[in-house]
């Protein structure tokens, strides 16, 4: 697959969701947004350059704005960009810069952020591997990535197995183009594998288990 169809695959997916997410998600995992923000503002400080790849709205870009220096936000989904750069004049935060970029190359010079973020979209990429060499890029040595993503794999009551397998074949027909079925252990081992050492991690929300990760760039 060529990198202009699997960017479009990617987008297609989130363009659709921009004018209704906020509404759907708050509705059910406000929970786990607001303690994604709490767990990101224990480890920033207010000097620090963020990254948020795979922004979307930019829920989280904005909840931590307030407390460091500047926040970039990308996102592959100009509709989702366009809604985010909306709220923060809504709010007139002039310290976040939103943009429509692609997560697997991003126009910064290696070390320029101080923590890079990447929340509840890791699953749905299709080379996860690339993104987070890419993470690794953009840290300063010795920078914070935090990661949350859905873990498919995890244990769940019969009821929510239903609704994964539904996904699933939603998977298989197409509408969603690309789905990992991680679980906790795998996402460690992603990280590890990336030259990330783990710190943190949490359980945000349980079904499905959405699952916080904290890692600090190492040297090879």
């Amino acid at each position: 697959m060529n990198e202009s169809l699997r960017q479009e695959k990617e987008s297609t997916l989130w363009e659709k969701l921009a004018p209704r997410y906020d509404r759907q998600v708050m509705r059910i995992y406000r929970n786990a947004y607001d303690l994604s923000i709490e767990k990101v503002l224990a480890v920033v400080e207010g000097k620090d350059e963020v990254l948020e790849m795979s922004c979307g709205t930019g829920i989280i870009s904005l909840g931590i704005a307030p407390h460091v220096q500047h926040v970039a936000g990308t996102d592959i989904s100009p509709r989702m960009i366009s809604v985010a750069r909306t709220k923060a004049q809504e709010l007139e935060l002039t310290n976040v810069d939103f943009q429509v970029c692609d997560s697997y190359s991003l126009p910064f010079e290696d070390s320029s952020f101080d923590m890079v973020l990447l929340f509840n979209t890791l699953h749905f990429l299709k080379e996860p591997q690339r993104v987070l060499q890419e993470a690794y890029r953009l840290l300063k040595p010795g920078g914070c990535f935090a990661l949350a993503t859905d873990c498919f794999a995890e244990p769940v009551p019969f009821q929510a197995r239903l609704r994964l397998i539904a996904q699933n074949l939603l998977k298989t027909l197409g509408i969603i183009p690309f789905m990992w079925n991680y679980s906790k252990e795998d996402l460690h081992k992603l990280l590890e594998e990336n030259s990330f050492v783990v710190e943190d991690v949490q359980v945000l929300h349980q079904l499905p288990v959405n699952y916080y990760l904290l890692g600090r760039k190492t040297t090879p």
